[in-house]
C-alpha cells in the first residue's frame, strides 16, 4: 500500500481479544432474574450477539432491547487480553509510521492502553467517550484525520467491523484493512462500499503488507 504515513487501529477484536469478556458477560446476564424468568440461556444471548453483529447492529444494545432486559451485564475490561504479537507488530510499525486509535470505548481508554503497555506506540487516541461520537459516525474519523495532520489518503484504518470501521473510513478517503477476528469477522460486505482494500486474519500479517 503506497503513500501511507499513519495507521489507525480499532481496539476490541483488533488489538484486544475480547472472548473471555463476552463469555462472562453472557453468563452474568443469564443469571439475572429477568433472564431466568424468560428462560433465556447464556448460549442464546451469545448467539444473539453474533446475529446482531452479522446484521450490522450494535452488539449488546440490540440484545438487551430484544429481550427487554432491565439491566445490561457489565463489560469487564479486566478480562481483556492482547492478541499474540501485538507488541511486536506495533513496535515494528511505529518505526516507520505514526500510529493512532479510533475506537468506541468507555471512559479510561488511555489508562487501559497503559496497563496493557502499548500506549507508548500511539500518537493519537480518538475515543468515542471523549468526543461523545460513536462509530460508524464518520465525524469521529474526520477528527482523527485532523488530529493526525495527514490527508485521509495517507492513512489506513485497521478494524474488525465492516460497518463500524471499514465503511466510514472508506467514506472519507482512508485506506482500509479488515482484520477478520471476533464477531466482526463473521460479517459479509453488503455493498462495494463495505469492501476493504485488504483482508488479514491476524495483526502480524500487517508486516507483510506495510
Amino acid at each position: 500500500m503506497e503513500n501511507v504515513k499513519c495507521i489507525f487501529f480499532d481496539v476490541g477484536y483488533t488489538l484486544i481479544n475480547e472472548d473471555e469478556v463476552w463469555k462472562q458477560r453472557c453468563v452474568e446476564q443469564a443469571e439475572m432474574e429477568d433472564a431466568k424468568m424468560l428462560g433465556i440461556s447464556q448460549r442464546q444471548i451469545y448467539e444473539e450477539i453474533i446475529q446482531a453483529s452479522i446484521t450490522y447492529q450494535p452488539q449488546y444494545r440490540t440484545v438487551v432491547k430484544k429481550f427487554g432486559f432491565l439491566k445490561a451485564a457489565p463489560y469487564r475490561h479486566e478480562l481483556e487480553k492482547l492478541y499474540d504479537n501485538v507488541d511486536l507488530v506495533l513496535q515494528s510499525l511505529a518505526q516507520k509510521y505514526k500510529l493512532g486509535i479510533i475506537a468506541n470505548q468507555t471512559d479510561g481508554l488511555v489508562d487501559r492502553l497503559n496497563s496493557l503497555k502499548i500506549s507508548k506506540y500511539f500518537s493519537f487516541v480518538i475515543s468515542s467517550w471523549d468526543y461523545q461520537i460513536m462509530k460508524p459516525d464518520s465525524k469521529l474519523f474526520q477528527i482523527a484525520i485532523e488530529k493526525s495532520g495527514y490527508k485521509a489518503s495517507e492513512t489506513i484504518m485497521v478494524g474488525d467491523r465492516l460497518d463500524n470501521d471499514i465503511f466510514p473510513a472508506k467514506n472519507i478517503g482512508m485506506k482500509t484493512i479488515w482484520i477478520k477476528q471476533g464477531f466482526g469477522g463473521m460479517q459479509k460486505p453488503k455493498t462495494n462500499e463495505y469492501l476493504p482494500d485488504r483482508e488479514i486474519a491476524s495483526l502480524s500479517e500487517l508486516l507483510d503488507i506495510l
